[in-house]
């Protein structure tokens, strides 16, 4: 007759793995620098000598200047957050070897995934809500004390509301590969360091690729199909895709663009493709491990 008690439940594993990340020191510590960059962002912006007019005088085009630089901030710094969250969540259950008492305990290996990508995920969502309050709240206050009001914002155009709700959905979905991303790599290499180094090192090979791919086909003076392998970067598509998704294309890529023209449609499908990948490779090697029970 089994001994063995009932298999911890989905709820339970979210909870434990929400505990892990709130011990965890290197989390606060990660919090504590981008709260300070923010603020140096914020000083080194706002100082700028013709803000405060453009904020009098154009609403619409300062709201634009202000989600360009707040809006390229966070996309950079959460996925520099979530790639070090997620890539030590799920890595460090191999290398610290706590992924067999875990499994001996009953968790399902599917389950066990599914509730670090799950906690992961809430935590995008908070990062992003979060920051969207904070600095809402701060530009709110500092538009005031310009303008004595908050008319200048009642004066910003539906069509740059239109852009923000784009730019929300874009970076929902960044977040979400870069979870996939640092999942995969945390499953593939099974190790804490490899997680870390291979997570981090995709953007940044990415983008300089694409230098490299300009290059080439320069040298050799034939484009194809150097520039051709640009279309279907990560990065690049991802830096694109929102210009790609306005429909009056304001925004500016603040990394690598391909070096052909792509559409949207394009662009989300390399996106789509890629996430899949990630997908499919973390969950075949949780189901498939070198790990034994």
């Amino acid at each position: 007759m089994s001994t063995a008690g009932p298999s911890p439940s989905f709820a339970g594993s979210v909870r434990g793995e929400t505990i892990k990340i709130s011990r965890q020191l290197a989390v606060w510590l990660l919090l504590l620098g981008a709260f300070v960059l923010l603020g140096v962002t914020i000083l080194a912006t706002t100082s700028a000598e013709n803000i405060h007019a453009l904020a009098k005088q154009d609403p619409t085009a300062w709201a634009y200047n202000m989600l360009d630089i707040f809006g390229t901030l966070f996309q950079i710094g959460s996925g520099i957050f979530l790639l070090l969250v997620g890539s030590r969540l799920i890595g460090m259950e191999y290398s610290a070897g706590t992924i067999r008492v875990i499994y001996a305990r009953g968790v399902g290996r599917l389950q066990l995934l599914v509730a670090k990508l799950a906690t992961l995920a809430v935590l995008g969502v908070l990062l992003l809500a979060g920051y969207l309050l904070v600095v809402g709240t701060v530009l709110a206050v500092l538009v005031n004390s310009w303008t004595g009001s908050l008319t200048a914002v009642q004066s910003i155009s539906q069509a740059f509301w239109g852009d923000f709700e784009r730019w929300v959905l874009v970076q929902g979905m960044s977040i979400g590969v870069v979870i996939l991303l640092a999942a995969a790599a945390a499953a593939l290499g099974r190790s804490l360091a490899f997680a870390l180094a291979a997570a981090m090192a995709l953007f940044p090979a990415d983008n300089f690729l694409v230098i490299i791919l300009e290059l080439t086909s320069r040298a050799t003076g034939h484009p194809h199909p150097w520039t051709d392998i640009s279309a279907y970067l990560l990065g690049p598509n991802l830096n694109i895709v929102l210009k790609l998704l306005e429909p009056k294309h304001i925004s500016r890529p603040a990394f690598a663009a391909p070096l052909v023209s792509v559409d949207a449609n394009h662009a989300l499908a390399v996106i789509g493709a890629f996430a899949l990948f990630f997908a499919v490779v973390a969950v075949v090697r949780t189901v498939r491990p070198d790990v034994l029970e």
